[in-house]
This record gives C-alpha cells, sequence and structure tokens, in this order.
C-alpha cells in the first residue's frame, strides 16, 4: 500500500509461489500499493502461501487445485474441500479440455463440481476459474451449482466467444484481465463487448509476458490503461470502475479495505 495505505490496483490473478523469490514480490507489492489475489495449484501449495501472506493485508491466499493437475492430486481433493471451509478465496480452479489432457476431463468436472457445491453451501466464496476450451461446461455448472449471491466467480484469462462472455455475465461471472488478452485483435475485440462493471485486472504473473519480460503484479495499472482505450473512456473513468468492480468483489467476501475517491479532473 501507499504511505495512506490506499490501493493503487488490483491483481486478481496472480502465482506468487511460483517466482523464483515470492517474498521479495509480496514485499514489492506493499510497496507499489497492489493488492493481490495469490491462486495456488495444488491444496498442499496453500498453507505455506498463507504463511508468506500473514501481516499482509494487500495479498489473499486462495486455496485452488488447477484443472491440468487434476489427474496426479485427484487425492487432494478432500483437502481442498476442507480449505474452501477456511478460505474465502478459491483458485486456481476450473476445467481444461486441451487435447493433452482431456483424459482427465471427467474427473475435472467431478472435482469442479465439488468445489462449487463446497463454496456454494459456504456462501461467500470468490472463485477464480480456469475454462480454457471448456467455456461452455464451465458456465452450465456455475449456473446449476450456485447461486451469485452466495458464489461470486471470476472467469480468468476468458477466451470464449462474445456470445459465452454474454452468457456468463448474465450468470453473475466477473473477468479478469491480464496485458496479454490485450496483444491480439481477437482479445481486443472480446475485451470490448466485455461489461465494464464486470471487468477486473490480472496478471497471471509469472506466466504472462508483456514484451519479452515477464509480467509482474504492478503491471494491472498499465492495463487498466490500455482497457480504457479499447472502451473509449478516459483511464481515470476506467480506473474508478475497475476499483468499484474490485470493491465489490472484496466486500463480498467479506474484505474491506480504504479506498480513496478518485478524483475525475484527473485526466
Amino acid at each position: 500500500m501507499n504511505k495512506e495505505g490506499q490501493p493503487q490496483g488490483f491483481d486478481f490473478h496472480c502465482h506468487i509461489d511460483l517466482h523464483p523469490d515470492p517474498v521479495a514480490v509480496i514485499d514489492l507489492c506493499e510497496q507499489e500499493g497492489i493488492v493481490v489475489l495469490a491462486v495456488t495449484t495444488t491444496p498442499k501449495a496453500w498453507p505455506q502461501n498463507c504463511n508468506w501472506a500473514a501481516r499482509k493485508s494487500n495479498i489473499l491466499v486462495a486455496a485452488g487445485l488447477h484443472p491440468e493437475l487434476v489427474n496426479e492430486r485427484y487425492a487432494e481433493a478432500d483437502l481442498l474441500e476442507q480449505q474452501i471451509h477456511e478460505s474465502r478465496f478459491v483458485g486456481e480452479v476450473g476445467l481444461d479440455g486441451s487435447p493433452s489432457i482431456l483424459k482427465s476431463y471427467d474427473q475435472q468436472k467431478e472435482i469442479f463440481g465439488r468445489i462449487l457445491d463446497t463454496a456454494q453451501k459456504r456462501g461467500g466464496r470468490v472463485l477464480s476459474i480456469h475454462s480454457r476450451r471448456a467455456v461452455r461446461d464451465v458456465v452450465t455448472m456455475i449456473e446449476g451449482r450456485t447461486d451469485p449471491e452466495r458464489v461470486l466467480c471470476i472467469l480468468h484469462w476468458f477466451s470464449g466467444s462474445v456470445a459465452e462472455a454474454r452468457r456468463a455475465a448474465t450468470a453473475g461471472c466477473y473477468f479478469s484481465i491480464n496485458q496479454a488478452m490485450l496483444d491480439n485483435d481477437r482479445g481486443r475485440k472480446l475485451v470490448k463487448y466485455l461489461p465494464i462493471n464486470r471487468m477486473l485486472t490480472e496478471t497471471d504473473s509469472p506466466f504472462s509476458m508483456i514484451g519479452n519480460s515477464r509480467s509482474m503484479p504492478w503491471d494491472v495499472i498499465t492495463t487498466v490503461e490500455h482497457l480504457s482505450e479499447i472502451h473509449g473512456v478516459s483511464s481515470t473513468e476506467m480506473k474508478i470502475s475497475i476499483f468499484a468492480n474490485a470493491r465489490q468483489v472484496l466486500h463480498f467476501a467479506g474484505v474491506e479495505m480504504p479506498f480513496r475517491r478518485i478524483d475525475k479532473r484527473a485526466d
């Protein structure tokens, strides 16, 4: 946070634990005022992430099981369900229909169903969801197993169609957007049609690239500027919208942070 404790940006999907020096990244995020949703790929990684984030109000740790790892980590599903009872944030979870892991798709659906059911039972849970080549099934399961009043779903690095995005928005989903999504015409076209009141920022760091460099959580500040260009609004207006959306998501999970009013005259 900055000296007034004000957030300067929000990264709603970052793999802090997969950086070479997670503690250094966490410290820099605090200095830069970046609020981070630190997703995990296995349930066994969650406790250590919680230890790193202890006493850091800007780091929110999510319990997860990445769909690519379901086949080898299937036995950890029970542990993940237990963690969802403790953690308001869940991720990275979801489905992946890529040919290389299609053999685990039934297992993925089973575990994703259990995750949604547990989150629905507990209520007040925010999920960061992977949906590569599986958007239709992901949204169908969200619609059938959750109530948006109890479970808030964020589709991370969404790559479906405009029609699928509209259906997901109708189901109550948000969309977290990173710079890599804006580096091609298809991605920019899709983002242009996303409702501004459902957009959040992310990096998927350290997996996404900006030019020749690995993305870092503070890159979300630049992403807001690029989103403003795509939607044809000022950067200040876009920042106001993104911050309002972030506040809604955090409030849903029972997290309150100081938000200073953004001066619309800044542009």
